[in-house]
């Protein structure tokens, strides 16, 4: 039955949200921005992430989660890959690139999963917190996100993560997962924030995050697409 409500309830914050919200979309492609109200956004700033080690004992995620890539996306587009899975930064670098830019979300997201290793690495960002703090209010999160298009499903090509974070840094381990599973247990445990995803003008989405889901703590929007072997941009918030 709670399942069944949220579902609800989600739909009618969806209605709700396309009914409201009047705003350009932004200049330029891959800009992530926070909705301050139905007319107003906030620019959120993008910043580089490196790969490093896991720091916690790797889950035991079974047969749920179909691998683990370790990406990280910059401001600009800088993309970091786990070396050691090939012997070799280039040999990494080279076995991405021959899935071409056509190739699908789903097949790019496994190549990099096979190439990384079965138990994932950290994307870490340096400093505490982002540049960028959202007060408190209990109210939902609504990102405003511009594409090349927006003709993907936005659950498919976008995560939002929860960073674990201390005063030098902030981190999640990486992990490839259907969108079918966001929003389970798993995942939640993980770092991986539960959102909803719909289009929004001739290249947009808007990602809502619901208040429930709006924890105190320094967050991250990745995109999933591999486009190029360098192309993967981080935005950042904190939520106070």
């Amino acid at each position: 039955m709670k399942k069944i409500l949220f579902f609800i309830s989600m739909i009618t914050l969806s209605v709700g949200t396309h009914a409201q919200v009047n705003v350009p979309e932004p200049e330029f492609i891959n800009s992530y921005c926070i909705l301050t109200s139905d007319s107003t956004y906030a620019i959120l700033p993008k910043e580089q992430g490196t790969i490093g080690k896991h720091e916690n004992k790797v889950r035991k995620w079974g047969k749920l989660l179909s691998g683990a890539a370790s990406i990280a996306g910059a401001a600009g587009g800088i993309i970091g890959l786990n070396s050691a899975a090939s012997g070799s930064f280039s040999g990494t670098m080279a076995g991405v690139r021959m899935m071409g830019t056509s190739a699908g979300i789903g097949h790019a997201a496994n190549a990099v999963s096979n190439l990384a290793g079965s138990e994932g690495m950290d994307i870490v960002f340096k400093g505490g917190h982002s540049p960028y703090t959202l007060s408190s209010d209990g109210q939902a999160a609504r990102l405003l996100i511009k594409g090349e298009n927006n003709d993907t499903d936005p659950m498919e090509s976008y995560r939002i993560v929860r960073f674990k974070s201390s005063k030098k840094e902030r981190r999640i381990q990486w992990m490839e997962f259907e969108s079918a599973l966001i929003g389970s247990e798993e995942t939640k445990k993980a770092g991986y924030v539960q959102f909803e995803g719909h289009k929004y003008g001739e290249q947009s989405y808007i990602l809502t995050i619901p208040a429930s889901e709006l924890e105190k703590g320094e967050y991250g929007i990745f995109y999933m697409s591999i486009i190029s072997a360098t192309t993967i941009p981080v935005g950042t918030f904190s939520v106070k």
